[in-house]
């Protein structure tokens, strides 16, 4: 007996021990899990009819995850009801706090908001119906978002449908039905019931549901949408990116030495006129919301001006305002001169130059260029077709340069200084073999000093930039064989998003002096024919006017001809 008592405390201890030792741990390896959790059952089921529960159930196969569910689950049409969630493992139920509207087709798209626990794969396509009536709604829109200018998909497009109403206003409405685009751009919206409906694509940053014109791309169709008893599908919603706020007056005051006009939003154009026909001096500045007037001795008081501002859908308005000025103590800007094209560009012989101001500036010689050699030295070659913009901050011109005509003019200079002349003094003798040595394929550009004048008395100082004379084998042609549907269009060559350069209403559109690279053709239709491309305005109702995008892409090599063929 006290054997077996010693035996089987032996065997206890041992049993112990290795328990003791022993590590439990969570086996590894084995295939990662892909595969979405997959709907066994729901209450409603989908399409169901008559249903006035205040709760919906949903079971799973598999554990789930439903913490980002209020982020994702989209309800159409729109309801303000709130909602709670109680997810208990393969089960989640969602509780409303108010009944549902009667006689209506509800539509519950959970998108990624319902995942499995582990690697958070989502639910695939899972999506509910039920009606509190006796009918199902079936009518459904399908179609696709793209950027009107490039056809890049963007990402997370809001679409939705409005009641059309004269007081309608995408800013401060939210839509009756909406849904997202997918990654590949498509979207649909179901179960809509038959009226008629406005129809409006936006970025929706803010996830309120309201379109922000100031900062959110959009896109928009002018026509009422008159759902009845078909399905539209293939709609084309190209999206543009232009700040579409209306255009209004923040303050128009002294500030500082200058006069300033600010802007909610950055104006293209302006003008000014004044009572007694006064020039104001002024310019656009900061983000361009703010166009600044300099002082003149001609406005001893206040000076009645009316100032017409446009933005960039061509929204106008009108202010009449007192322009006045104030003794300050603060300096005046410092005098910025720049001149395009940059240093180093290739240039061809109709090349147009830019010299631009950071103040509205005057011309005090028409000697204003030099082709300098050397400090003492300077090429002779006028500026041609000078011009200044209207508000005398940009002033462009042409030279009529190639480098046959300069290494002519260097040339020229040699033969009448001579290098081996005995009475040649050491500093003719250096400049000539300078010039002897000086590169033929490039150039220098010279704005010479105090030949602009600025609106407070600044001068312009030496600015130089030097440019190669662009080869023609170094760069090649693009011919685009055009059959046109429409009478006035533009056809651009573009380097990405970039227009290159663009010709108007062409059938043998011929692209020359194109550098190296990548490019495709965009066609921008000007279908009202007043001789430009409109962005629309959604103010006013008006969609941009069309563009065609072809996706083929074109390399062109150094001196190569290339032929394409495109149709519209």
């Amino acid at each position: 007996m006290k054997q077996l008592f010693f035996t089987l405390i032996l065997i206890i201890l041992l049993d112990l021990f290795l328990h003791s030792c022993a590590n439990p741990i969570t086996p590894t390896g084995g295939p990662k899990d892909t595969i979405p959790p997959t709907l066994i059952s729901s209450t409603p089921v989908d399409q169901s009819l008559r249903f006035q529960d205040l709760s919906i159930e949903m079971t799973f196969d598999e554990f789930i995850n439903a913490d980002k569910l209020k982020q994702n689950l989209v309800i159409t049409p729109i309801t303000e009801i709130k909602y709670k969630t109680l997810v208990k493992k393969e089960s989640i139920s969602i509780r409303f706090e108010q009944p549902f509207e009667d006689s209506t087709t509800y539509t519950l798209n959970f998108f990624d908001g319902i995942t499995d626990i582990t690697e958070k794969n989502p639910v695939e396509n899972l999506v509910l119906a039920f009606s509190t009536g006796d009918y199902i709604d079936s009518l459904a829109i399908f179609g696709a978002v793209s950027n009107l200018f490039t056809g890049a998909i963007p990402k997370k497009i809001t679409i939705g449908l409005y009641k059309p109403s004269d007081t309608l206003d995408f800013k401060s409405i939210k839509p009756t039905y909406f849904t997202t685009s997918t990654d590949e751009g498509s979207f649909q919206i179901q179960n809509i019931k038959a009226n008629p409906y406005r129809l409006m694509a936006f970025e929706d940053k803010n996830k309120n549901l309201l379109f922000d014109p100031a900062s959110e791309q959009y896109a928009f169709l002018k026509d009422t949408l008159y759902l009845k008893e078909t399905i539209l599908d293939s709609l084309r919603l190209p999206m543009v990116n232009i700040n579409a706020a209306t255009l209004k007056l923040i303050s128009a005051r002294p500030s500082g030495r200058y006069f300033e006009i600010r802007y909610t939003k950055p104006i293209n154009q302006y003008s000014l006129l004044t009572i007694d026909s006064t020039y104001l001096p002024s310019t656009i500045v900061g983000d361009k919301e703010t166009v600044r007037i300099y002082p003149t001795p001609t406005v001893a008081d206040s000076l009645q001006t009316i100032i017409t501002a446009i933005d960039s859908l061509k929204n106008m308005r009108k202010d009449t305002l007192y322009v006045k000025f104030r003794e300050s103590s603060r300096k005046a800007d410092e005098y910025k001169v720049s001149l395009s094209p940059k240093p180093n560009t290739s240039v061809f012989p109709d090349q147009r130059y830019t010299i631009e101001f950071n103040k509205p500036s005057k011309l005090l010689s028409d000697n204003f260029i030099s082709i300098p050699v050397d400090t003492i030295m300077n090429l002779d070659f006028r500026p041609k077709g000078v011009q200044f913009n209207h508000n005398s901050t940009k002033l462009s011109f042409s030279l009529d340069i190639t480098a046959a005509h300069y290494r002519d003019s260097l040339n020229s200079y040699l033969s009448n200084h001579p290098l081996d002349s005995t009475a040649m003094d050491s500093a003719q003798a250096s400049l000539n073999q300078r010039i002897t040595n000086l590169s033929k394929d490039s150039y220098t550009l010279s704005i010479n000093p105090q030949c602009f004048i600025s609106c407070e008395n600044d001068t312009s100082q030496v600015l130089s930039q030097t440019y190669k004379f662009a080869k023609s084998e170094n760069f090649g042609i693009i011919r685009v064989l055009m059959t046109a549907s429409a009478p006035s269009y533009f056809v651009q060559l573009i380097n990405k998003e970039t227009p290159v350069k663009s010709l108007k209403s062409c059938t043998t559109c011929v692209f020359t002096e194109i550098p190296p690279g990548n490019y495709w053709v965009r066609i921008l239709i000007d279908s009202n024919n007043d001789g430009e491309w409109s962005p629309g305005n959604i103010l006013t109702n008006t969609e941009p006017e069309s563009v065609i995008y072809f996706k083929e892409e074109t390399t062109l090599r150094a001196n190569w001809d290339i032929e394409l063929n495109y149709s519209f």
